[in-house]
């Protein structure tokens, strides 16, 4: 029996199919769905560079960002996603938010052992061959590391037709 669906998104296209494969998961078995976002602490890049200049102002910026308002604004950022998106498909569905710190697979797998969850409705990206042999993707570190099942959707993949194997028919043979 599923009671608890954490579903991960990176709040962009690619993560809403596995959003709404999460919905219906929760919806068919009246389970609560976890929208989970890990967030990351902003690049000091972000920043002009007077700004870095002195261990002092150095240690001002850093004091800017206090983790609890960076995890509350991904909250909302994920609220505001899945109610602009999925209004519809939400309403009956018993859902909450959350969000962490750090790098994504690690809180992922956190997040699910948190939580409890029993499976993690989780999308794939679409990665190129040469990048792929040099690093793992997220789906297959948090599938290794996860404490329940992983279910891992892959993007929509089109077929088009090719106009190289049609072959002419002949309306009459001679």
């Amino acid at each position: 029996m599923i009671e608890k669906i954490l579903c991960p998104t990176d709040l962009t296209v690619n993560s809403m199919e596995s959003i709404v494969y999460g919905l219906s998961l929760a919806k068919e078995n009246r389970a609560q769905l976890i929208v989970f976002h890990s967030t990351s602490f902003p690049l000091l890049t972000q920043y002009p560079s007077y700004e870095l200049e002195t261990f002092h102002q150095w240690d001002q910026l850093v004091s800017r960002f206090k983790v609890d308002q960076l995890l509350s604004e991904a909250e909302c950022k994920v609220k505001n996603f899945v109610h602009t998106n999925f209004r519809l498909e939400s309403n009956g569905i018993a859902w909450k938010v959350r969000a962490a710190l750090g790098r994504v697979a690690e809180e992922i797998v956190v997040a699910a052992l948190k939580e409890e969850v029993d499976v993690i409705v989780l999308a794939r990206r679409k990665v190129r061959t040469l990048s792929r042999l040099f690093t793992r993707s997220i789906s297959a570190k948090v599938s290794r590391n996860a404490p329940c099942p992983v279910l891992s959707i892959g993007p929509a993949q089109f077929i088009r037709p090719s106009s190289q194997y049609r072959v002419p028919l002949l309306e009459e043979i001679v």
